[in-house]
């Protein structure tokens, strides 16, 4: 899989002078590498940072706040589980076990607190995401700078951290936010899937696949690394046998058996899934190519991207043209190399990610947006190691000079800086040039990369204004009560599991509008009009049946309430 982490690979001090004649060491590193500090427990270090993203996750709620469509189906059915009369349908939502392990025990809380518990969770996610894709970043940056310059150097691993950070957080338009904002689940199994990759790269084998496990509990694609990496280790190790074993059992469990429970077919979420909305990829004349081009490619920032294929590339040539390096080199120093092959695979992993997600959606899955976040994760991690790597080699080349000048002036005014000093401001400086490299370079810059957090701000305040005033909503048309006992209700068809989670009823007691104009159906008894979003249009359209039959109730900000005889008391 992937390699294991060099940092802590012994190295052999450099002399204290320095013949200026004689050609430097490819990979001598350039300073006195001290030893570096001890890295924390990765058990104890998990905790924090679980702790941290949870924190920040509640403070989050401070400001108006609401699930969307997929988080108000995954809470209204723990609801259902917990009241013992679960109901799934072919529509809506497809039933994902990741999320349920949360949200059921949170319908123990209440309906008024249950949504908000998950958004915690799922902000988390999204938070402990951008955290772990630093974590990663920056420990394959730091392996290659001590390799090159010594671990005086630790700018260009800051920096490639943050970049991870960066490239990953608040690219794609502000899509990032939005969705996990809304409390999507899939940016919590990208930061999983970090997870797995740091354990991977202590070798912490049992860690990573049950990472893994998490991850699979919420992206079924996951299954065609993770089960042989669980046959591999099984093979490898005796003693992980029966967990192996547990875990590939547990998985078609969690997936299949409440969906048959609840809707009595085995394959209701497969069938739900391969049905997706007008506005899908899948209905592309080329799905595939369109899904690889116009949404898992974007989704990574081009100057990212960029980067990330020039490493790889330089690591396939590197591969190709010369012999493997070592871990190590004859005197013990830690070599760049397996960081930066690590790097590699990792980007190729976040390639193969998008590939596969265009294939399912050239057999009809939907392709929506945020399933590419995992792949995305990982090509943004490469891509900064890459700016990262720039940033060392820039080191090299300042600490090289400054050493040749230091060595110049030696007979004259002394042996000056020491080189731990020398390397570090070089390093410095290599990273402020790289830094620069990625900001300012007039050829990358593309203003669509980033996020506009106004416009995000915008959408997600509009999103829980519709949470907000939903209840006025129900009242302005008599109530929960009278409005059940009237007949039918209609509303926008995104809105549909937040009225029947407001409601207390399974999704099919609320209906969506109709998919053409020219075949309503049956008139509602009641309509909750509304927009999917501030750009969207009104829906349903009273004016698609007999706008005479119904009554205006009145509008509650977003919503707008019309309903027929029985509700409106006559």
């Amino acid at each position: 899989m992937f390699s294991a982490s060099t940092a802590h690979a012994p190295a052999v001090a450099a002399p204290s002078t320095v013949d200026a004649s004689a050609p430097p060491a490819a990979q001598t590193p350039l300073s006195s590498p001290e030893r570096p500090a001890p890295r924390p427990t990765p058990g104890r270090l998990y905790a924090g940072l679980a702790a941290l993203t949870l924190a920040l996750g509640a403070l989050s709620l401070l400001a108006p706040s609401t699930p969307s469509y997929d988080p108000w189906s995954w809470t209204l059915w723990a609801r259902e589980i917990v009241h013992g009369h679960l109901v799934i349908t072919t529509t809506g939502t497809s039933w994902k076990p990741l999320p349920m392990l949360f949200t059921i025990p949170f319908a123990l809380f209440g309906p008024r607190v249950a949504p908000d518990l998950w958004l915690v969770v799922a902000r988390a996610g999204a938070i402990g995401a951008v955290l772990m894709a630093f974590r990663v970043a920056y420990r394959l940056v730091a392996d290659v700078a001590a390799a090159r310059l010594g671990h005086a150097a630790r700018a260009p691993a800051a920096l490639a951290g943050l970049l991870a950070l960066v490239a990953l957080g608040f690219a794609a338009r502000g899509a990032y936010i939005t969705d996990n904002g809304l409390g999507y689940s899939e940016a919590l199994a990208a930061c999983l899937l970090l997870v797995a990759v740091d354990c991977l790269l202590d070798g912490r084998h049992r860690a990573a696949f049950l990472a893994g496990f998490l991850v699979a509990l919420d992206r079924p694609e996951i299954w065609l690394v993770w089960v042989p990496y669980g046959l591999w280790l099984a093979r490898r190790e005796r003693s992980m046998r029966p967990l192996v074993a547990a875990c590939l059992a547990a998985q078609p469990v969690a997936w299949f058996l409440p969906v048959y429970l609840g809707s009595g077919h085995l394959g209701s979420s497969v069938a739900r899934a391969t049905h997706p909305r007008a506005n899908s990829l899948a209905y592309a004349s080329d799905p595939f190519w369109a899904e690889l081009t116009r949404a898992a490619l974007p989704t990574v920032m081009l100057r990212v991207k960029l980067m990330a294929a020039l490493l790889v590339a330089a690591v396939v040539a590197k591969r190709w043209l010369r012999r493997p390096s070592r871990a190590a080199d004859p005197a013990g120093r830690a070599s760049s190399g397996p960081a930066l092959t690590t790097a590699a695979i990792i980007g190729l992993g976040g390639l193969a990610w998008f590939v596969v997600i265009a294939l399912m959606t050239q057999i009809g899955f939907s392709g929506n947006n945020r399933y590419l976040v995992l792949g995305a994760a990982l090509v943004d991690v490469c891509g900064a190691v890459g700016f990262g790597w720039l940033a060392v080699e820039l080191g090299v080349v300042g600490a090289r000079i400054a050493r040749a000048t230091r060595v110049r002036r030696a007979g004259t005014t002394g042996r000056g800086r020491g080189p731990a000093r020398t390397v570090g401001r070089a390093a410095l400086a290599g990273s402020a040039a790289a830094a620069a490299a990625f900001a300012l370079l007039p050829a990358w810059i593309q203003g669509s990369d980033f996020v506009a957090l106004p416009k995000v701000h915008r959408a997600l305040l509009y999103q829980a204004k519709l949470r907000e005033d939903l209840g006025q909503a129900i009242a302005l048309v008599g109530g929960r009560r009278r409005l059940l006992s009237c007949g039918s209700v209609m509303v926008e068809g995104f809105q549909v599991p937040m009225v029947a989670y407001a409601l207390d009823v399974p999704t099919t007691r609320v209906l969506a509008p109709p998919a053409s104009p020219l075949r309503p159906g049956p008139e509602p008894d009641t309509i909750l009009q509304t927009r999917a979003t501030q750009s969207s249009r009104l829906l349903p359209r009273v004016r698609d049946w007999n706008p005479a039959d119904y009554t205006y109730r009145g509008s509650a900000g977003p919503w707008n309430t019309f309903t027929r005889r029985c509700a409106s008391g006559t």
